[in-house]
């Protein structure tokens, strides 16, 4: 497996000379860009199932005061308070078994129409949960939801007369009691700050991520289809673009609790590297496909999992500024989006250029990553392991594979960031589509997953990571 180095050079003349340089040119696609296996990592994990018969667990987040929860974000439309072990464990109160999960907020009845064909797949729905860090004394939290078109967005791309698919909604909520245990949530409190058309039905983007600065990282795929290009993208992409109210393909970063944006919402911190550039006040980063997962690690540096499109996966180290490449490059390999009646393709690797993109820190290819061609291959961003069970894995990135219902895998960036394969006691293969990861209160790590990969039946499980069986 190869790794890659880590690039950041402002954008200028020569991007777009490589850019033009690129469309104009013929390519070769490359069939095997990584050959060989991804290695094995010499950890291993077993689980333990914490919560059964969701539809599909996307994202997880802890509430600043409760210890003893997750809440676990259902992509339908529901938030589940799921109990979790406490540190005085000799509380019979607190002891999970005790307890039931709760639902902690029901949003199906603003959601798009979810499920496509007899398979029930979809990209849409409740895909984003974060806590503010003063939570407790604040009570406010906030989601990030596909909803049905409703008036004029903040942020479009659709050319005038074109309606999109749906639009991307970030809501602001508050329980009725800050600082109470399990207070229930004040459903009249609910505020848009944001509204973004969505082109197509995929690539949403979706998380939702607090930083130490106490700023809110809101994660956003390019609008869908395939290669950044069609209706409602952008000539040069989306996700390249730096246009007035072109917010696709990006990282957005705002203060929630701030007025000073220009639908005065919220906040624009002044810090933030665009900031003053019409419509592009909000851009923390550029050059995403489908950032659908991302995290703060425990020394700061934002880690994203941006999904690929036909052949490589890739991880990244998220800076002010930084382009990360896409569709001009996917992972560390030039990109050739083939026109708009074919699909596009990678052809030479070309880590460090073109100039001015930002190349990520970690990547795989579609073979290695199920053993052969899989058509939904996506890779899943996880989090830096802080906790205490699984020693073997202290500062390990903990990351997976979507793989559908091919089975998804767990990964470990290891030494030199090499992707390495996350065996799994009594279960290989996995026999799950990977969704997402959570972190509680004590930096234990779970996995949600399901067994169709879609929102097909109620197959979703959390599953915590624990000590392998001797």
């Amino acid at each position: 497996m190869k790794t890659c180095r880590l690039f950041h050079v402002i954008t200028g003349a020569a991007l777009a000379a490589a850019i033009q340089g690129q469309a104009l040119a013929q390519h070769v696609a490359l069939a095997d860009p990584i050959p060989g296996p991804i290695p094995a990592s010499p950890a291993q994990v077993g689980l333990e199932t914490v919560m059964t018969g969701l539809v599909s667990p996307v994202t997880g987040a802890v509430a600043p005061g409760d210890r003893t929860h997750l809440y676990v974000a259902d992509q339908p439309g529901q938030v589940w308070r799921v109990p979790i072990a406490n540190r005085d464990d000799g509380d019979d109160d607190d002891n999970p078994a005790n307890r039931q999960p709760e639902l902690f907020l029901d949003v199906s009845r603003l959601l798009v129409p979810l499920g496509l064909g007899p398979g029930k797949y979809d990209e849409r729905g409740l895909l984003g949960i974060a806590f503010h860090p003063q939570f407790k004394s604040n009570g406010l939290f906030y989601t990030f939801t596909s909803q049905p078109v409703k008036g004029t967005a903040d942020f479009s791309t659709m050319p005038a007369g074109v309606a999109p698919n749906c639009q991307s909604v970030v809501t602001e909520w508050r329980v009725q009691r800050p600082g109470r245990r399990n207070s229930p949530v004040d459903l009249s409190s609910a505020r848009e700050l944001l509204r973004i058309d969505k082109p197509q039905f995929n690539h949403n983007g979706g998380a939702l991520v607090f930083g130490a600065d106490q700023m809110l990282y809101v994660a956003l795929g390019d609008g869908g289809g395939a290669d950044d290009e069609g209706v409602g993208h952008a000539p040069e992409g989306n996700a390249q673009s730096l246009a007035p109210g072109n917010v696709l393909g990006k990282i957005l970063r705002i203060d929630p609790l701030g007025r000073n944006a220009a639908n005065g919402k919220y906040g624009i911190p002044p810090d933030n590297p665009f900031a003053g550039k019409l419509g592009a006040d909000e851009i923390f980063a550029y050059g995403f496909r489908n950032p659908f997962r991302m995290t703060f690690d425990g020394d700061g540096r934002l880690v994203a999992g941006d999904v690929g499109q036909n052949m490589i996966e890739e991880v990244d180290v998220v800076t002010a500024g930084a382009n990360y490449g896409w569709h001009v490059k996917e992972g560390t390999f030039l990109f050739d989006g083939a026109g708009t009646n074919a699909p596009g393709f990678v052809y030479a690797d070309s880590p460090g250029l073109p100039a001015g993109l930002t190349d990520p820190i970690a990547q795989y290819d579609h073979t290695d990553a199920a053993g052969q061609p899989a058509a939904r291959t996506a890779v899943i961003g996880g989090y830096v392991y802080r906790g205490h069970q699984l020693r073997q894995l202290r500062g390990q990135y903990v990351f997976g594979d979507y793989s559908g219902s091919n089975g998804g895998r767990l990964f470990v960036l290891g030494r030199n960031n090499q992707v390495q394969n996350l065996a799994v006691a009594g279960r290989d293969p996995l026999g799950l589509a990977v969704l997402g990861f959570a972190r509680d209160d004590r930096d234990e790590l779970y996995l949600l997953a399901s067994s169709t990969g879609t929102l097909l039946g109620k197959t979703g499980v959390v599953m915590k990571l624990v000590r392998a069986p001797r």
